[in-house]
């Protein structure tokens, strides 16, 4: 149920914060609204201000904007051809249109600021155990949380990163861990388990964040960094996923989502805050990729539209948006599919 909750929140801000975009800078080029809706199906509440519709629906699960002129709607007829989409600048249309994505990743920057603010910023990890996973060669070792790791096979390691580097390469090799448990000192012996998916050896083990504070200022630019580094490492993914280098199979869909929605969730607002911003570059990042259907595709007929010095009809350039949304719909389906089966094991 958490995670259902956690899935249907995570959908209905960023959603808010991409269409609100989309509808602020619609505005502000002199483009008429239909509609800004929270949610898909029914209406169930609605208000009117300044032409325009802000609507509730009966499923809390994303929502849309209705920008006249952009797709053939009956309200167009009665809707002045210099309030339409159609009837604007390469950039008016441009910057209506990358405002979607590009309020994502604001929301990105305001949650890091929020999390820098107020739990700071994680610069390493210490030598403490902080959670042991369940089934795993650490649990059946009787590492507990609190544990302090002093050594590896006899050798110290003043740094985290540095014994964690040597677990990931001892795949199935029994190593001798030195444990300091309150005042005691404990040998512990632990073999690495190979982890396919990340090709490397595991026992289970989380180590305990260190953070770092900062003022006002250095927060904000921390944030900013870390949404362009996790942006730069979401289009540097996509880009193995092109060439084959990370497997279609590992993407996850609604089902993952809501999973690890849920368990982000559990862990308090924190770890809450930090998977939206995430997700929301996510979006931001795919939504711009030159793709029918997504805000990427649109802008690239705005483009193609400056450099021919003319715009593709609007009924054309739609039709090929829908067969890119049919694929869309398509891929989701199997994505799904994937993840039902991923969920029971298979």
């Amino acid at each position: 149920m958490l995670g259902i909750l956690a899935f249907i929140l995570l959908f209905l801000i960023i959603t808010f914060v991409h269409e609100l975009g989309h509808l602020i800078m619609a505005k502000h080029a002199g483009i008429r609204v239909y509609e800004l809706s929270f949610g898909l199906g029914p209406k169930i509440f609605s208000i009117k201000k300044q032409k325009t519709e802000y609507s509730i629906r009966a499923f809390p699960i994303g929502g849309f904007v209705r920008i006249a002129g952009l797709d053939v709607d009956k309200e167009d007829a009665s809707c002045p051809d210099q309030e339409k989409y159609t009837s604007k600048n390469p950039w008016q249309k441009f910057v209506a249109i990358a405002a979607g994505p590009i309020m994502n990743l604001i929301l990105a920057v305001m949650l890091f600021f929020f999390v820098f603010m107020s739990q700071g910023m994680p610069v390493g990890f210490s030598n403490e155990v902080a959670s042991v996973l369940p089934g795993s060669p650490a649990e059946a070792a009787g590492i507990k949380p609190g544990d302090v790791l002093e050594g590896i096979n006899g050798k110290s390691f003043p740094k985290m990163e540095d014994a964690v580097d040597l677990i990931h390469k001892s795949s199935n090799k029994p190593l001798d861990l030195a444990i300091k448990r309150g005042g005691a000192s404990l040998a512990v012996k632990v073999t690495p388990k190979y982890n396919e998916k990340m090709r490397v050896g595991l026992i289970g083990f989380s180590p305990k964040i260190i953070y770092r504070h900062f003022n006002i200022a250095t927060a904000l630019a921390e944030s900013f960094w870390q949404t362009i580094k996790m942006a730069g490492l979401i289009v540097y993914y996509l880009g193995l996923l092109i060439i084959g280098k990370v497997a279609a199979g590992d993407i996850m869909g609604p089902v993952g989502i809501a999973q690890v929605s849920g368990t982000f969730a559990a862990q308090g607002i924190i770890a809450y805050a930090q998977f939206i911003a995430f997700f929301s570059i996510n979006v931001a990042v795919l939504n711009l990729l030159p793709l029918p259907a997504l805000d990427g595709g649109r802008l690239f007929f705005v483009v193609l539209e400056a450099l021919r010095g003319k715009p593709v009809d609007i009924e054309k350039e739609n039709k090929v948006h829908y067969v890119g949304l049919v694929l869309l719909l398509a891929l989701a389906a199997i994505i799904t599919v994937n993840d039902v089966l991923r969920l029971f094991g298979r």
